[in-house]
C-alpha cells in the first residue's frame, strides 16, 4: 500500500460535496491514489478541503456508490480495487431495471467483440490457438459447474482481447461483459447453454486458427445473438415467476471443433 501523495486546492462555495467529488476522482485519475490507498482521517480530509465533516462523509458516500472508496468500520477509508465489476455496479443494478437494454447491451457487444476477433485473427498464432483450444477443453469438464466456467469463458475472452493489441477496445469489452452478467447469470446455467457456448468458441478458435479475419468476426457475432437469445429467454422465464430447468447433456467426448 502507497502513501498517497495529497495536495487538494481550495474549493468555491457550491456545491462543495461534489467538488470534494471531482478532486478526488481527480486524484485517482492521476495515480496520486491508487488502489488499497488509505486516505486520511476524515477530520483531516476536511481541515484539507476547508469543509465541515459532514461534507466529507456526503462525498465518500458517494463514492462509494460509485464504487471507488470503500469504507471499514473502525478502520478508515480507502481506495477500492477500481476492477471493472466494482466500477460498473451501480450500472448493473440499472440495467437489472431496464427491460430493453439487453438488446442494446449486446448489440454494443456485438460490434466490439466481432471487431477484436476481426483484429485478433490477423494475428492469432499457433500458440495463441492452442491456448484457447486448451482452455475449451476445460470448459468442457466445467460443464457442470457454471461458476468454473463462467471463470474460463472470461479468460478465453480475454486471450482474445489481448491479441487485438488495443487496450480501449480490451477495456471495452470488459466492461460490457462485466455489464451483462446482471442478465445471464441464470442463463448461464443451463448446460444447454453452455453446450451451445462450446460450440461458439471451437468456431471462433476455428477461425483464428485459419487466421481469417472476417470468419472471427462472423463466429464472434454469432457467439453474441446466441447469448442474447438465451439469455432473453431466461429474463422472460424470470418475468413469469419460473427459473430455467437444467437440462442433462451428454459427457463431453473430446474436443470440440
Amino acid at each position: 500500500m502507497t502513501t498517497p501523495s495529497f495536495n487538494v486546492t481550495s474549493l468555491e462555495r457550491e456545491p462543495v460535496s461534489e467538488q470534494v467529488v471531482a478532486q478526488l476522482l481527480g486524484m485517482v485519475k492521476a495515480g496520486n491514489l491508487k488502489s488499497g490507498d488509505r486516505l486520511p482521517p476524515e477530520r483531516d480530509l476536511a481541515q484539507s478541503f476547508g469543509v465541515s465533516r459532514p461534507t466529507i462523509r456526503e462525498a465518500v458516500r458517494a463514492l462509494a456508490v460509485l464504487g471507488v472508496l470503500t469504507t471499514r468500520q473502525g478502520g478508515g477509508i480507502y481506495v477500492s480495487n477500481l476492477r471493472a465489476e466494482t466500477l460498473l455496479s451501480p450500472l448493473q443494478f440499472f440495467l437489472s431495471l431496464e427491460e430493453t437494454s439487453v438488446d442494446a447491451l449486446y448489440d454494443a457487444r456485438q460490434l466490439i467483440e466481432g471487431g477484436i476477433a476481426f483484429r485478433a485473427a490477423r494475428a492469432a498464432t499457433s500458440t495463441d490457438v492452442q491456448y484457447l483450444h486448451d482452455l475449451i477443453a476445460r470448459q468442457q469438464e466445467a460443464i457442470k459447474d457454471p461458476q468454473a466456467y463462467r471463470k474460463l469463458d472470461i479468460a478465453f475472452h480475454e486471450r482474445i482481447h489481448g491479441l487485438a493489441a488495443n487496450p480501449f477496445l480490451s477495456r471495452a469489452a470488459t466492461s460490457l461483459n462485466t455489464l451483462g452478467l446482471e442478465f445471464r447469470t441464470v442463463a448461464s446455467e443451463s448446460p444447454q447453454v453452455i453446450e451451445q457456448s462450446l460450440l461458439d468458441h471451437a468456431a471462433i478458435a476455428a477461425a483464428l486458427a485459419a487466421n481469417d479475419p472476417a470468419a472471427a468476426e462472423a463466429a464472434m457475432r454469432q457467439h453474441m445473438q446466441n447469448v442474447l437469445e438465451s439469455t432473453r429467454a431466461s429474463i422472460a422465464l424470470r418475468a413469469q415467476g419460473q427459473t430455467p430447468v437444467p437440462v442433462p447433456v451428454p459427457e463431453p467426448q473430446g474436443r470440440v471443433g
